[in-house]
């Protein structure tokens, strides 16, 4: 088959093997959102960053339904081909399309329809409502191409070839790179930034679709197997919607927090704007050590190698040394270099570091959140996973809204330290679930 078994030979070089792709392909994708950013901030000023930020949580609600299809596909490819089985590859591999491109259409079309709603919601300031409308309407568009394109990336990541998604998503994050200013500086502004973006989105799909026609036995786009086959689409849906629901409970506590910044107008919306890139910067790159531990673990467990797993994470604890160098010197020695990339305002400035002064601690524990995650979730326990966000979601809930209410904390301070109280208690909740070993029951997929 083709592929890399990750089963055979060094594990840590195996892992390593398959990390380093992933995580310049996961910052190569990040590109299209901080290219945007930092163009925006730049040619536009701060009402463009705010824009951005108020437009964040609405396209949280639609990657979550991306993320949670790809995962499932991820974790299905990854059992099946670890098992050896072909033709069960090739089929789920068929229903993801025909299930991706359905849902791409349905939730592009409801969130079309529901803009205002949820801009009205977070109570968006009125000054930058029309350009955050232009700038969502542009995305939604691309989004529907991005949603395809994600599936195939995470399909050839299933079987073990990260390199692959690597060179497609630099091509397409290098378009992007080249259109952003030139849209924006013709007078499109934001919405210049999200054309460039659409673009991007489309022509990767077609040239992935194109690469996996021609390259891969397993991957193409063959209508023999795109059709709906029950079992299939049914065991995509039993692992994917866990991590949807679990997606837009973050989507949703997202909603909260820049509701919470929206309180201190343009500034604390563009403040709390900026150090949400710097946490996206953080979870793109230990993002990569998720869908490292969803592929390694996902393909040990479909060959019946459940109790050599352990060691999947033991390896993974020494990968994450460098990512957590990495946090310690942007959020303790260069925070205000960061923060100047994206604005030159120095209120925007001063509000950002506020708010990164709070967080430092909780960004240095997304490496450990992020291995535990993609351990559980490569064993198919999605449900736990949904769980747990349920619980830890409704304790940063709580948390913030007592401590807005009950203290004199500033909005951002208040956010700051709900958030670490929220993640040291995800992190609790899921090292205990795996010492329990609890995960080791119904692994497999049939």
């Amino acid at each position: 088959m083709e592929g890399k078994d990750l089963t055979k030979g060094n594990l840590l070089k195996n892992m390593t093997i398959l990390l380093i792709p992933l995580i310049l392909t996961n910052l190569l994708n990040s590109i299209y959102n901080i290219i945007d950013s930092i163009w925006i901030g730049n040619l536009i000023g701060e009402n463009g960053v705010s824009a951005v930020t108020n437009s964040y949580p609405i396209t949280l609600i639609l990657t979550s339904i991306t993320a949670g299809i790809a995962t499932a596909v991820s974790v299905s490819v990854a059992q099946h081909y670890g098992a050896k089985d072909e033709e069960k590859t090739k089929s789920i591999v068929g229903a993801s399309y025909l299930i991706g491109i359905i849902v791409a259409i349905i939730s592009a079309i409801l969130m079309k329809i529901s803009i205002k709603f949820w801009l009205k919601l977070i109570n968006t300031p009125e000054e930058i409502l029309g350009i955050t409308i232009e700038y969502l309407n542009f995305y939604i568009i691309g989004y529907i191409f991005n949603f395809i394109f994600i599936i195939i990336m995470e399909e050839f990541r299933a079987i073990g070839n990260t390199k692959t998604p690597m060179i497609f998503v630099a091509l397409s994050s290098g378009l992007n790179l080249l259109l952003d200013p030139i849209l924006i500086k013709l007078g499109l502004g934001v919405k210049g930034a999200a054309i460039a973006t659409l673009i991007s989105m489309f022509i990767g799909l077609v040239l992935a679709i194109t690469y996996a026609k021609r390259k891969s036995k397993l991957l193409k786009v063959d209508f023999k197997y795109i059709k709906f086959r029950k079992e299939y689409i049914f065991q995509l849906l039993k692992i994917g919607i866990p991590v949807i629901i679990q997606e837009w409970a973050i989507a949703m506590v997202f909603f909260l927090e820049v509701n919470t910044s929206n309180e201190a107008g343009v500034i604390g919306s563009a403040g709390y704007g900026i150090v949400n890139k710097l946490e996206e910067i953080l979870h793109i790159i230990c993002g990569a050590f998720k869908t490292m531990m969803v592929v390694t673990v996902g393909q040990f467990i479909g060959n019946n190698m459940i109790k050599e797993t352990k060691n999947i994470m033991k390896q993974g604890l020494k990968l994450s040394i460098a990512p957590i160098l990495i946090t310690i010197i942007i959020v303790y020695i260069f925070p205000k270099q960061f923060c100047r990339i994206f604005v030159s305002s120095e209120n925007v400035i001063t509000m950002s570091m506020l708010y990164i002064s709070v967080l430092r601690f909780s960004l240095l524990l997304i490496p450990f959140r992020q291995l535990l995650h993609g351990f559980i979730i490569g064993t198919g326990h999605t449900k736990f996973s949904m769980i747990q966000t349920f619980i830890t979601m409704g304790v940063e809930i709580v948390s913030l809204l007592f401590l807005k209410n009950y203290t004199n904390m500033e909005g951002l301070v208040a956010l700051g330290i709900a958030i670490t109280i929220c993640v040291i208690v995800q992190l609790s909740i899921n090292t205990i679930y795996y010492f329990s070993n609890k995960w080791q029951r119904k692994v497999i997929i049939k």
